[in-house]
């Protein structure tokens, strides 16, 4: 349901994740995102006599999973509160299935105890990701070599600001494969996505995860797995699905010129629906142009998807045009959560801190190969 951004699962993805189970002949199954019960008919076709506990959010889809499956346990609930993970015994479960909710959620002081006690990350913000909840929820729940298959946005394998997680997952347990879903895997979205098996024991002896895309399986070293995406060699393979400019005027002849424009003072200003004839002009931002400041140690890599009609933009600022209204969205994602990190390892300067078009260009080259390959 996208009401609580649940993506259900199609049959063929659960009997992807199913099928990557070893077990032989597990007692019992964990399913703390049940949605419409797909993840449940996969497993239960594998190992009809495993006993699943279910958890799901939606009244509706607890109703209904307990009338298709009188055997079920199910729970209705939120599983990223206390009230409910305290039903459910930790290190109980010889398997576990899940496909989480994608989206963000507030910390409590749950949440912030349960991934700095596993983890020692500390969130600066008030949200984290919901799937690194519902990850570390399952890895918690799981018995000794107990197995887990889950499904994650590809955010959390490509991106910058979650080798720490990739670091925490290498180092404490065993990440025996990731499958890479094509796009439009799932209802109602077209998230790129990956498969992930990891088992809840740690080897020393295990270098190597198998990477399956499109049919093809390779072996990326854990090195690979966990940093191989902080230096990529940027291609220019789809330099045609952007463009990208930094703006020709300076703020004060932005100002001067009595058109409507864009600086680095905009940000939190009311947008002109103005229309205006910029013929004569270079540097115009568009409607659901991403502009991002890329100087200015107060608003450096300040971000905005610009809704007004048209506008002059500053030489504070870059604009980024993705047609493609998917790609946009999977960029913007990507970009405000490597941001902070993305700007520690490229901004100059002391007194004006500043990013340069060239280094912003390869990391949104990068990104848009990420989502296409």
């Amino acid at each position: 349901m996208v009401e609580f951004k649940q993506f259900y699962t199609e049959r063929e993805v659960s009997d992807k994740l199913a099928a990557l189970i070893q077990i032989a002949r597990p007692s019992n199954c964990l399913e703390l995102s049940a949605g419409e019960g797909a993840l449940i008919d996969a497993v239960l076709k594998k190992y009809p006599k495993v006993h699943v506990t279910a958890v799901d959010i939606d009244y509706k889809n607890a109703s209904y999973l307990r009338g298709k499956y009188p055997d079920v346990n199910v729970l209705c609930g939120d599983s990223t509160l206390p009230e409910l993970c305290d039903l459910i015994n930790d290190s109980s479960f010889d398997i576990a299935l899940c496909n989480p909710p994608f989206k963000s959620i507030v910390i409590n002081s749950y949440i912030s105890s349960l991934v700095f006690d596993m983890t020692g990350k500390k969130f600066k913000g008030d949200k984290v990701r919901a799937e690194i909840v519902f990850l570390l929820l399952n890895l918690k729940k799981l018995k000794s070599s107990g197995e887990l298959a889950i499904i994650l946005p590809d955010i959390f394998f490509s991106s910058l600001s979650y080798s720490w997680l990739r670091e925490y997952l290498i180092n404490n347990f065993s990440v025996s494969k990731i499958i890479e879903c094509e796009h439009k895997a799932f209802k109602k979205t077209e998230a790129k996505t990956h498969i992930y098996h990891i088992r809840n024991v740690f080897s020393r002896k295990q270098s190597q995860i198998a990477f399956e895309k499109n049919g093809c399986e390779i072996y990326l070293s854990n090195m690979d797995f966990i940093f191989k995406n902080q230096f990529p060699d940027a291609s220019e393979e789809f330099d045609d699905k952007f463009l990208l400019f930094r703006g020709k005027k300076s703020g004060k002849e932005c100002r001067n010129s009595g058109l409507p424009y864009f600086h680095t003072t905009s940000f939190d200003s009311i947008l002109t629906e103005k229309e205006t004839n910029f013929n004569s002009y270079d540097g115009i931002a568009l409607k659901n142009d991403i502009l991002v400041a890329r100087v200015g140690t107060r608003v450096l890599g300040k971000t905005v998807v610009f809704k007004g009609t048209s506008a002059l933009v500053s030489d504070c600022i870059f604009c980024l045009r993705i047609s493609d209204e998917n790609l946009r969205d999977y960029f913007v994602d990507r970009w405000l959560d490597d941001k902070e990190k993305w700007i520690s390892e490229n901004a100059k300067g002391t007194c004006a801190r500043h990013f340069s078009l060239i280094s912003f260009r390869n990391y949104v080259r990068n990104c848009i190969s990420s989502y296409y390959k």
